[in-house]
């Protein structure tokens, strides 16, 4: 990978579509801002040994959130229920990704040493369910609260986020790719998608080949543009976060005021 520092959304978007030019058009292509730093894709929950405990962390959320939000999804939906999880910033094994490379642009400019990251779910998958000895037959993505009736088809999906739940019971050693179910506002607003790791700990960097991934590492230098060019494009705090929260920031950034 190189570490030729990308200077303007148009260098970027040249780059993914050379990068992308070789992936099946109908992949989706997935993206991620995050700062550059060592514990690059790797889950929240992972970072640093030893790792919290999940299902207490998880039992907990659920147990209690009631009591803090309007609605919440219902008991039984462990996937909806994780997903809700880490949005709201509970470390959890799902990393966040977006359908948006100019979402992903906004939010890695948030680090002080920006990333963006591509990757190829659909490829993901296909490397998880080797595992089990089969492939995807269609270029699809599993839905995650899906059981499937029949033993001898796998739900890839579906077991990872079991695992979050159950201590590893059950599920792949690689991280899958799903879309979920959007339960908060800012999902939507997002194009929220999640990876969902496994039995291994590692970063999705060290788990799969390069091939369904690139990095793009971002100029800090050049942030001051490259957010004049989001802004133009409407990417800005209260699109990204559509709140009253996300309007007050953007407001006070726009008129140079202080939000803190």
């Amino acid at each position: 990978m190189t570490d030729h520092l990308i200077d303007s959304i148009e260098e970027l978007i040249a780059k993914i579509r050379d990068d992308s030019s070789q992936w099946p058009e109908d992949h989706p292509r997935w993206f991620r801002g995050e700062p550059a730093t060592k514990t690059r894709l790797i889950p929240k929950l992972y970072r640093r040994e030893p790792y919290p405990n999940e299902n207490q962390l998880l039992q907990n959320f659920r147990a209690m959130a009631p009591s803090f939000a309007a609605a919440t999804p219902p008991r039984e939906a462990t996937d909806q229920w994780l997903c809700l999880a880490q949005h709201v910033g509970l470390p959890t094994r799902l990393l966040d990704w977006t359908e948006s490379a100019l979402l992903a642009v906004y939010f890695a400019l948030r680090e002080t040493e920006p990333v963006v990251w591509m990757l190829d779910p659909i490829e993901l998958n296909q490397v998880s369910m080797s595992e089990k000895g089969a492939s995807l037959e269609l270029p699809e993505l599993p839905l995650p609260w899906h059981q499937a009736r029949s033993p001898n088809v796998i739900n890839i999906g579906s077991i990872n986020i079991r695992g979050a739940w159950e201590r590893d019971a059950v599920g792949v050693d690689a991280p899958v790719a799903f879309v979920p179910t959007h339960v908060h506002p800012r999902m939507a607003a997002q194009r929220s998608r999640f990876t969902v790791h496994g039995r291994m700990k590692f970063s999705l960097e060290e788990l799969v080949l390069p091939e369904i991934w690139r990095r793009y590492p971002l100029n800090p230098s050049s942030k001051a543009s490259v957010l004049k060019d989001l802004r133009m494009l409407g990417v800005q705090e209260a699109s990204a976060f559509p709140d009253l929260d996300g309007l007050a920031r953007e407001l006070a950034q726009l008129y140079g005021a202080s939000s803190g």
